[in-house]
């Protein structure tokens, strides 16, 4: 009876644990007028600095007498840029915004990005339960799928292992997780088409009965099927070899490095229009405790902002130069989100010429979507350690949760919906409520045009 109790106090009951690994059907629901998404966006690109970049070295950059002398400030229109950095960034200026007013409160690497990739904060109990922000507009974008829509609506680059699950949800909105240097593999089969055409319509014909959608063996194996079918109709379609291959000329531009491969191959993906409305790009080495500024130590921020640099304005300019679907640029449909989990300790350098984690302050970059460029939305103190222009008109600060909201919102997507009936009996809010309010969390609107 004390271990029965318990699972009921823990929120996970047996029976709770086998819904959860055959996943839910259940639908969303809205609060009618609650909040107005805005639509302004049909994809979403969030590049993701994993380890947390000093903001005051970057897109907050603060100058004082421990700042080195090749940061070259520049001002590029109404943003100041460390030119030596981000040389190439600064001349794409007119495309993106930062966001300095984003104040928040997790300072531990993996409870601050499950709450940067589920606007959640981690609790063990419903952690499996509750799914990316990738896999949730995936999830809410499916009723907009077309028949030629064949590769998944959720692309995660680089860091798979890191990558939050599709939770409660159908494995059909997982994340498509692979390395951006190594590729996709498994587009051919290694005894050839014809041959691998056979097996796949005998499997179809032997396993039939089983993959009915009330298959007594349960959703399991609908997601088993769905997840094998999505593969096969990926394999020898041109469309799919030309989205997750790099050409030497691509790697020139945006940098062989993971994440410059990552932003190439996000807008190869897009530009196809196939059916990914999400993608997500991870870079690493940006917890950057010591020597900072050694060029001779790895993992140093010249090494890294180089390749951030190389592979953001390259990006930009391609979804500036490439069409959408709506009689505008890709860059005008696709909303783009640069950001950490945190930010890094303000002022002089530690004791170990590093800087260590700060979540007070920090900010973003942003792009696309209707997003107002050439603007800096918010302000710090003289050294970055609080923000003291919140932005906006609301009585608190901007958090990461707003941020999720208004990338939810740029989608068309109601951030306020919730899922009542999942595996541990508790409500799943695409957003939290405060104090029983949904909907507290906001959309930035201020951003847009």
């Amino acid at each position: 009876m004390l271990r029965r109790r318990f699972l009921q106090l823990s929120g996970v009951s047996a029976l709770s644990l086998a819904q959860l690994k055959a996943g839910t059907q259940t639908k969303s629901k809205g609060r009618a007028g609650k909040v107005s998404p805005r639509g302004s966006a049909e994809n979403l690109v969030l590049v993701f600095l994993a380890g947390g970049q000093s903001h005051v070295d970057s897109f907050d950059l603060k100058v004082g007498n421990w700042t080195p002398s090749d940061f070259e400030p520049a001002q590029f229109g109404n943003i100041l840029l460390p030119a030596g950095l981000y040389p190439n960034l600064g001349q794409h200026s007119d495309k993106f915004s930062v966001l300095r007013a984003i104040q928040g409160q997790e300072a531990v690497h993996q409870r601050a990005s499950y709450l940067a990739q589920t606007c959640h904060t981690f609790n063990p109990v419903f952690s499996q339960e509750q799914p990316h922000l990738g896999s949730l507009l995936a999830y809410e974008l499916e009723s907009r799928r077309l028949e030629t829509d064949i590769l998944p609506g959720f692309v995660a680059i680089n860091n798979a292992s890191s990558i939050q699950g599709p939770g409660m949800l159908p494995s059909t909105f997982a994340a498509l997780k692979f390395g951006g240097q190594d590729g996709l593999p498994g587009l051919v089969h290694p005894d050839g088409e014809t041959l691998f055409s056979q097996r796949w319509n005998s499997l179809m014909k032997v396993d039939a009965s089983h993959r009915l959608e009330s298959s007594p063996s349960g959703n399991q194996l609908t997601d088993f099927h769905h997840f094998f079918s999505s593969g096969e109709k990926m394999m020898y379609e041109d469309d799919v070899t030309d989205a997750f291959n790099l050409t030497e000329n691509e790697l020139t531009r945006y940098g062989s490095g993971d994440v410059g491969s990552g932003c190439a191959l996000a807008v190869k993906i897009l530009a196809k229009n196939r059916g990914t409305k999400v993608v997500q790009v991870s870079q690493g080495g940006w917890d950057q405790h010591y020597d900072i500024y050694d060029r001779n130590i790895n993992g140093n921020i010249y090494d890294t902002s180089a390749q951030l640099d190389l592979a953001l304005s390259a990006m930009l300019q391609d979804l500036a130069e490439l069409p959408g679907v709506r009689g505008g640029s890709l860059l005008d449909e696709t909303m783009v989100v640069v950001t950490g989990e945190f930010g890094r300790t303000p002022g002089a350098p530690s004791r170990n010429n590093g800087r260590d984690h700060y979540p007070y302050a920090w900010s973003s970059l942003v792009a696309g979507g209707g997003i107002v460029p050439n603007q800096v939305f918010g302000a710090t103190d003289a050294e970055g350690w609080y923000i003291n222009d919140p932005f906006w008109n609301r009585d608190r600060y901007i958090t990461i949760n707003d941020l999720i909201a208004t990338m939810y919102s740029s989608l068309g997507v109601d951030w306020s919906k919730e899922i009542q009936d999942t595996p541990s009996g508790r409500v799943f809010e695409y957003t939290p409520k405060v104090n029983g309010i949904s909907g507290y969390y906001d959309d930035i609107r201020e951003m847009f045009a």
